[in-house]
């Protein structure tokens, strides 16, 4: 059997509606025919993230063209493929298929002859790492997804038809006629046609220079990565009995399709070996000696009036599963059982009385256990990311669902960032348990989150701003908030790398200077706004040397040369004002005529010391709101220095230059 989504107009493939194609064509309106069309779009949705991803971890089309940086126009094909097809022989003499499947996918390139496979497909091209993690972790998306789950049931179907053909079974002739009198029973297709599959991300990128917006771009990606398939069995790759038992055989084409394709109309290219959609071809198995299987199979049948018989497996299931016990079975065993169906990416739980319980074969079991067990590791990561300072609201970081990370880029002196710098000044505090239930009992129901994400398996991960506290919480599927990590908001150490002799340093000449203001929000209890906000400098020298100078809360200078991390700072602050220095202006100079100065206080004492260094670096007089829209100067006319011959004091500069700042 084959399904295909063909434009109805191939000319005007942006806007034409898709049509379903179905080889034969009876089998448009059958149960057979819609798990056909139900998966083959389900596949494409979930390439094109508009799902959450069933698989913890699993990323789509669009993240891995994220990561990849291949976010030019392209266009491809994927489909599902039977891997292996085999009938195995149970002791009761009963005939049990099985299947493995899979996902393939082929990079499409523009010819005279419309869209073809291109000669080579990357193996990090984004839609080829999708089909390969679909594949991997095909079992367990079976188990969660029922459409997924009913396509494999269809392939089963189908291999024990072929079979049954193939070896000559004798059967009730009345299993000839089946699909004569489906044929005359089925309804007109209700929809043949349906919308084209679209999805946009948008991008917005800020161009900076000099601290000044020079451009900023925003609106939806340019580029257009489109996916197209089908289904298509393709059993006949398989030889599932002897091939002679073929012969004579009336009404049955287990040979080569006559479609070429399933495929869009762009992509017909004549031949059988390029399937897309659904491909069970089953010729390059040979499957006629199911006695190598006799005797490792447990007994698959009852009589009517057995236990068996009398039992609904799918009910007795999902009560065990309600009740999280199942009697008999290890603990290990009801936890993985637990961990497959009770995700909220699971929706088979909705089939009532005809769920079927996972295969209980060994390695079927083993399998899933594996790829669950990646599962639980990637929690856990994501648990311990969470709870470090380094953490980043607007970029997680890769174990976290792509879509987390913003789409707002920063474009400084050319170079794009793709990540936000960290917030400066936390500090992991240890709390009791009772503080925790007073934070989660009284303050965080009344608090509105400053972060709040939700992964695939409904895990929400929040993080709440209060006064100078940072308190994150995580909250499992049916579970309680909990507190999870605890931070206190301060200043941050800004420790000075002093790649030159201070001698060095004091004897160079400054060309630059400019003013940043920043948010201090570890000394909100302060009561004034000024004193929410703290000023400092960055000084440059002819010899590329910078220096960071502020007044800290005691009153005191520091200076500190090359600090760390700075570019982090700048980026979290606000540019006020720059502009060059007047001609001749020396760094120890400069340091010695501030620090003779008697230390100020008050509550804007760090502005009136930015400000005051400003002036007598630049000779410009500051005009403007201070925190808003500033007016920048151009670089004055150079004027004549002060000369002035002051001794600089090596301890001084020794004492401040490590000193703790914003």
């Amino acid at each position: 059997p084959l399904f295909s989504l063909d434009p109805v107009d191939p000319q005007n493939l942006e806007s034409s509606p898709q049509q379903k194609v179905y080889e034969p064509k009876w089998l448009a309106g059958t149960s057979a025919g819609d798990v056909m069309f139900q998966a083959d779009y389900f596949l494409k949705e979930l390439a094109l993230g508009e799902y959450p991803m069933p698989v913890v971890g699993m990323s789509s089309v669009f993240d891995f063209s994220e990561m990849t940086g291949k976010e030019n126009q392209w266009a491809g094909r994927e489909w599902f493929v039977v891997k292996k097809a085999e009938v195995r022989l149970a002791e009761d003499n009963t005939l049990i298929p099985h299947v493995k499947m899979g996902v393939e996918a082929r990079e499409q390139v523009l010819t005279k002859n419309g869209l073809e496979d291109a000669p080579v497909t990357l193996p990090h091209h984004p839609l080829k790492k999708f089909a390969e993690a679909f594949t991997r972790h095909f079992d367990l998306i079976a188990e969660r997804k029922s459409v997924i789950f009913h396509l494999r049931e269809l392939a089963k179907a189908s291999v024990m038809a072929k079979y049954l053909v193939d070896s000559k079974a004798r059967l009730d002739p009345k299993w000839y006629t089946l699909a004569e009198e489906i044929v005359k029973n089925i309804q007109p297709e209700a929809h043949p046609e349906i919308p084209q599959l679209w999805n946009m991300r948008g991008n917005s990128r800020i161009k900076l220079k000099n601290g000044r917006l020079i451009d900023m771009v925003t609106g939806g990606q340019s580029s257009l990565q489109a996916i197209y398939g089908g289904v298509e069995f393709g059993l006949d790759r398989f030889e599932l009995a002897q091939r002679h038992a073929l012969q004579g055989q009336p009404g049955m084409q287990l040979g080569q399709s006559g479609r070429p394709m399933f495929m869009p109309q762009r992509f017909q290219l004549g031949q059988r070996e390029m399937p897309q959609g659904v491909d069970l071809n089953l010729d390059k198995f040979s499957l006629s000696t199911e006695e190598r299987f006799a005797g490792r199979l447990p007994p698959c049948s009852g009589g009517v009036g057995s236990l068996e018989a009398r039992t609904s497996l799918g009910k007795a299931f999902l009560n065990s599963l309600r009740q999280r016990s199942w009697p008999g079975v290890k603990p290990d065993d009801q936890s993985l059982l637990v961990n497959i169906f009770t995700v909220p990416q699971c929706d088979r739980t909705e089939e009532g009385d005809a769920f079927i319980p996972p295969d209980p074969n060994m390695a079927y079991i083993q399998k899933l256990r594996n790829t669950v067990g990646e599962e639980k590791s990637i929690r856990e990561r994501r648990k311990t990311r969470f709870a470090d300072k380094s953490f980043v609201m607007a970029n997680p970081g890769s174990d976290f669902p792509r879509s987390w990370t913003s789409r707002f880029q920063v474009e400084l002196e050319g170079r794009v960032s793709y990540t936000v710098p960290t917030k400066f000044g936390l500090v992991k505090l240890d709390v009791e348990d009772s503080f925790k239930r007073s934070l989660l009992q009284e303050v965080v129901p009344n608090a509105v989150p400053e972060f709040h994400q939700v992964t695939e398996d409904g895990v929400h991960f929040r993080i709440y701003k209060l006064g100078s506290l940072e308190v994150r919480t995580i909250q499992e599927p049916e579970a309680e908030e909990q507190v999870h990590q605890v931070f206190s908001s301060r200043g941050a150490s800004w420790e000075a790398q002093a790649t030159k002799a201070e001698a060095v340093l004091q004897k160079e000449k400054l060309s630059r200077c400019k003013m940043y203001i920043e948010s201090c929000e570890h000394e909100a209890g302060m009561g004034s706004l000024e004193a929410c906000n703290h000023y400092y400098m960055v000084l440059e020298t002819e010899e590329k040397s910078i220096v960071v100078t502020e007044r800290l809360a005691n009153g005191t200078l520091s200076w500190a040369q090359d600090p760390q991390n700075l570019e982090d700072r700048n980026s979290l602050a606000k540019l006020l004002f720059t502009a060059d220095c007047k001609e001749g202006m020396v760094f120890g100079d400069v340091v010695k005529h501030f620090e003779a100065l008697p230390q100020e206080t008050g509550l804007d004492f760090r502005k009136r010391y930015a400000k005051a260094l400003y002036k007598f670096l630049s000779g410009r007089q500051l005009r403007g709101k201070w925190g808003g829209s500033a007016r920048r100067y151009a670089a004055p006319t150079p004027k004549r220095g002060l000369g002035m011959s002051m001794n600089f004091q090596a301890s001084s500069f020794a004492r401040n230059a490590g000193i703790r700042g914003l």
